[in-house]
């Protein structure tokens, strides 16, 4: 039975660490085994040291277990951190930036360890970029703006997530801009022949997919596309 999926849309703690404990009362272990990806942000040392302060305060008690691929300073050997991801009770992936991390856990075979340990009954969590990462689609976007949105939607490349939510393309706390991205990236797929249900998750909330593919809001409500 495949294991039960967390997406945050931002990290605010009061939030975030409401469903970081619903997840570790969910699995039910007295010590709960998380692995953890660091993947989208890396190359970014203060971002690294943000995210990484704040997890023995969303798991107390937690055994964490960091699992760091190529493209990451202090990468663990690959045979290493497909057994963290293998044991985990629940895989949780950081923020930072979405499409990075997705290229790195893509090219390295974390992605699919990700999948394979989802689809055995291991919880999923990501919060922000991760949450988009745990999705199944999100774009490279060039690094110069046009103007033009049309010529800019030719220059972008769509990255493949995790896939753990599969059929599903995520935006987090992009609510301001009228989920501007979001929409990109859904002509981005309709151009390329990729169905997909399009969801942004607004600051303050979160969705939760059952092991059944029932979605629960959490919070604020998401934005369909």
């Amino acid at each position: 039975m495949k294991g039960t999926s967390y997406l945050v849309g931002s990290g605010e703690e009061g939030l975030l660490s409401q469903i970081a404990e619903r997840a570790r009362q969910a699995i039910g272990e007295a010590k709960v085994r998380v692995a953890v990806s660091y993947a989208p942000v890396a190359g970014d040392a203060q971002g690294l040291k943000f995210m990484s302060d704040r997890m023995a305060r969303l798991f107390p008690g937690a055994e964490l277990s960091r699992f760091a691929v190529a493209g990451e300073e202090g990468a663990t050997r690959p045979d290493e951190a497909r057994a963290i991801v293998e044991r985990a009770d629940l895989v949780f992936v950081s923020g930072g930036d979405a499409s990075l991390g997705a290229r790195l856990l893509d090219a390295s075979g974390a992605s699919a360890w990700i999948r394979d340990a989802h689809a055995r009954g291991a919880a999923t969590m990501g919060v922000s970029a991760g949450s988009i990462a745990l999705g199944a689609w999100w774009a490279e976007w060039p690094e110069d703006e046009t103007g033009d949105e049309s010529a800019e939607l030719a220059r972008t490349g769509l990255v493949a997530g995790i896939g753990v939510v599969g059929d599903h393309v995520f935006d987090t706390h992009n609510e301001e801009d009228d989920w501007d991205e979001l929409r990109l990236v859904a002509r981005l797929c309709a151009s390329r022949g990729k169905a997909a249900r399009f969801l942004g998750i607004p600051a303050g909330g979160a969705l939760v997919f059952h092991s059944d593919g029932s979605m629960e809001p959490v919070g604020k409500p998401p934005f369909v596309l």
